[in-house]
Parts: C-alpha cells; structure tokens; sequence
C-alpha cells in the first residue's frame, strides 16, 4: 500500500470542479417549445406502436389554441393601446379652455399625523398627457389635474 504525502492529500481535498451555471427554469410554455416536445415525441416512438391519429390531432388542436389565445391576446394589447391614444386625442380639446377642478390630497406633517386637504381652483389647459392609465392636464397655474377631477369647462376669456 502507498502512501500519501499529507499536505498533497490536503490539497486534493480542497480541489474541487467549478459550479456549472445552469439556465434558470422558466416555466414559459411558447409555440417553439411545444414544436420542439412533439418532434421528439414522434423521432422516439416505438415503430412497432407508432402514436395513435387521435393523439396527434389531439396535440396539433392543442398547439392551434395556442397560436390563438396568443393572437387574441397581442389583439387586446393592441385595443388597448389604441383607446388610450383616443383617449389621449379626445382630452386634446380642453386645450386653451378654461376649467375648473377640485381633487382631495393627504397631507403628513412632522409628527406624523394626516389631514386630508381639498384643492380647487380655475385655470387654463396648457396641454394633455397620458399617465399610465390616466389622462393628466398641465394647467397655467402649474398644478396637474387628472381629468377626471375637472368640474367644468369654459372657453377662455378674450380680454
């Protein structure tokens, strides 16, 4: 029997191979992925027991519903983003008008007490702007009022 040197035994101990970075999972089930399980599902069937017709329909109806919901759901992403530009383009015509608004706010002060603090006031629309969701009127006054919070709209005053 051999024998090993000590310090050589101690650093084949602390040899160890490099961790292999592995692909986070995802649990993303896309078109290519379903392609890529039904090709080799059909390469490494038994030929003796090759799938049955109904299964393959089965699969190929399943891959159809798919490519649709897909479609469906690119359609709606697509209403979605066009009614906000409508509603972007509707809200154009408060421009130059007079409105008057009035929208609440919470207020904290240095103790950390609330109050909620109403805010109104008049004054032109300078321009319109989409916020998320919202529709947002930068006013002459420097305030911006969602334009859900107007109360009214006049034509601006001539002087």
């Amino acid at each position: 029997m051999t024998n090993i040197n000590p310090s050589v035994a101690k650093s084949i101990e602390s040899y160890r191979l490099p961790e292999k970075e592995q692909a986070a999972p995802t649990n993303k089930m896309d078109k290519d992925m379903f392609m890529k399980l039904l090709i080799a599902q059909l390469s490494n069937q038994d030929p003796t027991a090759p799938m049955e017709d109904k299964e393959f329909i089965a699969q190929m109806a399943q891959f159809s519903s798919l490519e649709q919901m897909q479609a469906i759901g690119k359609g709606i992403e697509t209403m979605n983003l066009n009614q906000h530009a409508g509603s972007l383009l509707s809200y154009s015509n408060l421009i130059g008008k007079n409105v008057s608004y009035e929208y609440e706010t919470t207020e904290v002060d240095d103790q950390g007490n609330e109050s909620t603090k109403t805010v109104s006031g008049t004054s032109n629309v300078l321009s319109v702007k989409r916020d998320g969701v919202d529709v947002i009127a930068e006013l002459g006054n420097g305030e911006l009022v969602s334009v859900y919070e107007l109360n009214e709209i006049t034509l601006k005053e001539e002087k």
